[in-house]
């Protein structure tokens, strides 16, 4: 998965994909350097965990959004650092925040992006729906399209 996601990303940016973000310039830095998987069999342990460690560039593709994981910057390593939790070397979907310096945005996350403000801007002007509902989908149709 790790060797096709990073060739997935490769094959964006050679087609000219736009990339966004705080970390947009990190991103295209990893994607450059990550090794391009050449079709070799790997019949090893230590052979796929040296495969990996070459070609993993630690991009983690979320729901409409992209992490350029960096411990020490991780918005969601330090909420949970704040809540008494352990720290996570990981990127922790669940507590991530808009904020995050770690964020890109790939013109696949933008789409999706626009996808959800669509359907939330729906759900807010669903005269049927009680306010708070409503109220809370137009909140983050707006965030959404801010992004």
């Amino acid at each position: 998965m790790v060797l096709d996601q990073a060739e997935q990303d490769v094959a964006g940016l050679r087609d000219g994909e736009h990339i966004s973000g705080p970390s947009a310039a990190e991103y295209r830095t990893r994607v450059t350097r990550s090794a391009v998987f050449a079709g070799r069999t790997v019949t090893g342990v230590r052979n796929a965990a040296r495969l990996l460690a070459a070609a993993d560039p630690d991009i983690h593709h979320g729901e409409a959004m992209t992490c350029v994981w960096q411990a020490e910057t991780a918005a969601c390593r330090a909420a949970r650092m704040a809540a008494g939790l352990p720290a996570s070397d990981v990127p922790d979907e669940s507590e991530c925040r808009s904020s995050c310096t770690n964020l890109a945005y790939t013109d696949r996350d933008i789409g999706l992006q626009r996808e959800r403000a669509a359907r939330l801007a729906a759900a807010a002007a669903d005269a049927l729906a009680p306010a708070p509902l409503r109220e809370r989908a137009a909140a983050q149709a707006a965030r959404a399209r801010a992004i």
